[in-house]
């Protein structure tokens, strides 16, 4: 009988995988219809685009709420794709975030009518200086441009999309580790889960992230690339490595604002126990903005992991005071019997 089962587990060895299956390309161009446009408040832009996403789905719901619940403190001018898709969540909608994304894919998505929030790099001069994050509406393609509904710039002249030529917006998009966020119905998750193949799978996604990064910092030798791989070793648990990528991209030279809208530093350094570093980060950006909850929640992290309890509570209150739709803050709060 041993013996059996042991041939059993050699022949399960050998036998190859199942190919995934081929997909048919997608049309050569599609625009997506019904969509609402919104132009943003100022430093609205993640609001804004959510309305626009939302609009698709037949919500017709009041944007100034969405703003209040995203922005609830005036001056934040920062919101996670997780906060988007918790406030989607209260519409009957569910959503996913992944990064890595491709031209193909992206294509693939809209045609089977998904519009896609995707974030951009955006320079109000043209000043390297001048850097920041901006959300736009993916809803078409042709043979050379992506078409958004953007809160900035609009719909685009015919209102059927503002053209973005594909190498200027993956220039822009890599800066975000070209990340995308998708929302959908319940009943329409299993078109979905076909749609994104393999990149439905958080673990293959961030390998294939991963190794789209480490490409690109092969090609550039820049800090935005260097940030992308530290980040995607970090989602595959490989806390160890993502720091020493993570302190290159520091040392290369990082945007002023990077730290405003991206956190992954934080948890790379919270993961190794980089208490200080954390420190030193929160401490980068509180010059230029006291308004963005999650430098707080991380400052409570490390002040916590230093054993300073007291600290660490004040500075998880100081996160909920900015959005009191912070479940990660409240949740520590109670945990510590604050």
């Amino acid at each position: 009988m041993k013996r059996i089962v042991l041939l059993f587990l050699i022949l399960m060895m050998v036998v190859p995988l199942a190919p995934v299956r081929a997909q048919e390309p997608p049309p050569a161009e599609y625009r997506l219809e019904g969509l609402s446009m919104l132009w943003q408040q100022y430093n609205r832009c993640s609001p804004t685009a959510l309305y626009m996403q939302l609009s698709y789905f037949g919500l017709q719901g009041n944007a100034t709420d969405i703003v209040r619940w995203l922005n609830p403190y005036t001056e934040d001018m920062s919101v996670r794709l997780i906060e988007l898709i918790r406030y989607a969540e209260t519409q009957g909608l569910q959503g996913l975030e992944r990064t890595g994304g491709t031209i193909e894919l992206m294509q693939r998505v809209v045609a089977a009518g998904f519009p896609i929030l995707v974030e951009n790099a955006y320079w109000h001069r043209n000043d390297d200086n001048d850097w920041m994050s901006h959300n736009r509406i993916m809803m078409g393609y042709d043979g050379g441009s992506f078409y958004f509904y953007d809160p900035l710039l609009g719909p685009g002249d015919d209102h059927r999309g503002y053209g973005i030529r594909y190498e200027e917006f993956d220039r822009r998009w890599k800066d975000f580790n070209r990340n995308y966020m998708i929302l959908y119905r319940p009943e329409d998750e299993a078109r979905l889960i076909e749609v994104l193949g393999e990149h439905w799978s958080t673990s293959f996604n961030a390998l294939a992230t991963l190794e789209q990064a480490q490409a690109d910092y092969d090609a550039t030798g820049d800090a935005l690339a260097a940030y992308n791989v530290g980040s995607a070793l970090l989602q595959l648990d490989r806390a160890d490595e993502a720091a020493q990528w993570i302190d290159t991209a520091r040392e290369i030279g990082l945007p002023w604002r990077m730290h405003w809208y991206r956190f992954e530093a934080f948890e790379v350094y919270h993961a190794n126990g980089r208490y200080d570093d954390m420190l030193e980060l929160v401490y980068e950006v509180l010059p230029n903005s006291t308004a963005i909850q999650e430098v707080y929640f991380y400052a409570a992290l490390a002040y916590e992991g230093k054993g300073d309890v007291e600290r660490a509570i004040a500075n998880y209150y100081a996160a909920l005071d900015r959005n009191a739709n912070y479940p990660e803050a409240q949740a520590a709060i109670d945990r510590l019997g604050g």
